[in-house]
Order: C-alpha cells, then sequence, then structure tokens
C-alpha cells in the first residue's frame, strides 16, 4: 500500500485521463481485436497459440480470485482513493490483477512470436505501462500485478512449450484442446458452488462466467477450424480490413444484443461470451470464404514417423 500511496501524490489530471485509457488496452475488448486481427490477417497458428496461453492464464487467474478473495486497495485501507474514473471497471476481487494476466498473455504472445526488434520491444512497452497503470489508478497492488505476471509466464511458457511440441497444431496427440474445456467447467463449478453457499456474490463472480464462456468458444473453434474451414490468413489490406471490420460489427452486435435483450445472468454471460468467440473464430472466417475475402489453405499431411 505504501507504493500506492506514494503514486497517488504524483498524480495530475492529465496523468489519470493517459493511464485511465493506457489500462483500457487489458480489457476484453481491445484484446480479442488484437486477437481477431492476428488471427485472420498475420498468423493464425500463432494466434491459436495466444488464445491458448490467454484462455489458461484466465481460468487461473480468476479461480485464484475466488479462493483467495483479496479485496480492492480502498477496501483494504478505506482512507486511500483510487482515480474515481477507474472504481466502475474495477470489478471483482484484487488478486491476482486480470488486466495484467490479459495484457501480458496477448502481448506477451506477440513478442515471441514477432521477428521484428522495434514490435517486441513497443509490445514491451505497452505490457509495463498497463501493468503500471493499473497501480497508478489504485485498483491494483503491486502483489497483485506482479503475481499476475508470474502466474501468467508460467503458464504461457508451458503452454506453447506444447503448442511447439505439435508443430502448432489441434492433432490427435495435443491434448490442450481437451483441457480447454475441462478447466473451464472446473471454474464453473468452482463459482457455482460458492455462489451457492455464499462465499462470494454474483458481482465477484460474474467476470468468470464470462470466462467459461470466451474457454469454451475457442474450444469449439479449435475442434471445427482446422477440420472443416482451413481459412488463409493471405490477401490483400482491402480484403484484411473488410474482414476484420466484419468481425467487430458481428461481435458488437452479439455482445450487446443479447446483453440488451437478455439481460446479464450468469447463464447468459456464459453464452453471450462463447457464442462471441464462435462467431469470431468459425462463422467469420466462412463468411470471408463464401464472400471470396479469404481462401482455403491445403490439407498438409504429415509423414509418417519412422
Amino acid at each position: 500500500m505504501e507504493f500506492l500511496r506514494f503514486l497517488s501524490t504524483i498524480r495530475t489530471p492529465v496523468m489519470d485521463t493517459v493511464m485511465f485509457w493506457i489500462s483500457y488496452l487489458g480489457t476484453p475488448f481491445v484484446l480479442i481485436g488484437i486477437f481477431e486481427w492476428y488471427y485472420l490477417n498475420v498468423n493464425k497458428e500463432g494466434a491459436y497459440g495466444m488464445s491458448l496461453a490467454f484462455c489458461f492464464s484466465s481460468l487461473f487467474c480468476q479461480g485464484t480470485k475466488l479462493v483467495v478473495r483479496m479485496p480492492r486497495p480502498w477496501n483494504l485501507d478505506p482512507t486511500f482513493k483510487a482515480v474515481e474514473a477507474a472504481i466502475p471497471s474495477a470489478e471483482g476481487y484484487s488478486f491476482p490483477s486480470i488486466h495484467s494476466q490479459s495484457i501480458v498473455s496477448v502481448l506477451g504472445s506477440i513478442v515471441y512470436l514477432s521477428r521484428h526488434i522495434l514490435v517486441k520491444v513497443i509490445m514491451t512497452i505497452l505490457i509495463v505501462l498497463v501493468m503500471f497503470s493499473r497501480m497508478y489508478l489504485g485498483v491494483h497492488t503491486p502483489l497483485d500485478v506482479f503475481a499476475a505476471l508470474l502466474f501468467t509466464v508460467v503458464i504461457s511458457v508451458i503452454t506453447w512449450m506444447r503448442w511447439n511440441s505439435h508443430r502448432r497444431s489441434f492433432d490427435e496427440q495435443n491434448m490442450l484442446k481437451f483441457f480447454m474445456p475441462a478447466f473451464a467447467v472446473v471454474l464453473l463449478c468452482l463459482t457455482v458452488a460458492l455462489l451457492v453457499n455464499g462465499t462470494v456474490d454474483y458481482s465477484n463472480a460474474k467476470n468468470s462466467f464470462e470466462n467459461v464462456g470466451a474457454a469454451l468458444g475457442f474450444s469449439l473453434a479449435y475442434f471445427i477450424e482446422p477440420r472443416y474451414i482451413r481459412f488463409s490468413v493471405e490477401g490483400s489490406i482491402v480484403q484484411k480490413i473488410l474482414r476484420f471490420l466484419i468481425a467487430l460489427a458481428g461481435a458488437a452486435a452479439i455482445i450487446f444484443g443479447l446483453k440488451a435483450l437478455f439481460g446479464t445472468g450468469a447463464p447468459m454471460l456464459v453464452i453471450r461470451y462463447f457464442l462471441t468467440i464462435a462467431y469470431l473464430t468459425v462463422v467469420v472466417p466462412l463468411i470471408c470464404i463464401r464472400t471470396g475475402l479469404c481462401s482455403r489453405t491445403l490439407v498438409k499431411k504429415r509423414l509418417p514417423q519412422i
């Protein structure tokens, strides 16, 4: 808390605004947009690894939040004041920081995948800035942020090692596609159990339902896209922009449309995020193939190992 108090003494209105928008880079909407551009237009195999690192670390960190149940800094110390504008988006418990976990898993994957030093440097700077912004805004302690960094790096490294060991494909031996829905179901059961016995309230549990829905949506793509769709990321810049706009428009319609129609109950949160990710990873490639915005790739058959 002492570090957060020090940061509170150097706040200015301009810096508050800057840090608020830097922190916004760690929100699901921005990160899903980064993933989708990478998935549709840059490196599909790399995007799969990115989504695995994101989902495994997210499921773990959300489960840790519900088990540890660490209050936010202003609850730990009522005399401490966070930046007012950041409080409404600081949902759930404090430890670990989901913003930090999200940005490290997604941009950290780009650091790993990219061959360009400048891209690596920019992504690393953005990761550091987002992590710092969460402390500057007063919504997370250094323990929250650096625990998220440690958890995410360890989980991401293990995930990428397993993904690379199968030549970045979902073949018969790659168990990651089975672990993902299994871990999502474990988090779902944990969350429901803690809700039912009154250990946590819905405001602290709702993010878990969102993560479960997203993980199940990605799991669907792992089974369907490599077998039946197999789209190519090649294309002109106009085609790539159109693909991305189709993805964003449909995702926004699903997220905000279902929210307006059916509210934010637990079942609808799971369904809404499942449908959003399924749309982005399965439906959009099909639309793009049908409209000529992308083509199919040839099936690469592996030679038998001797």
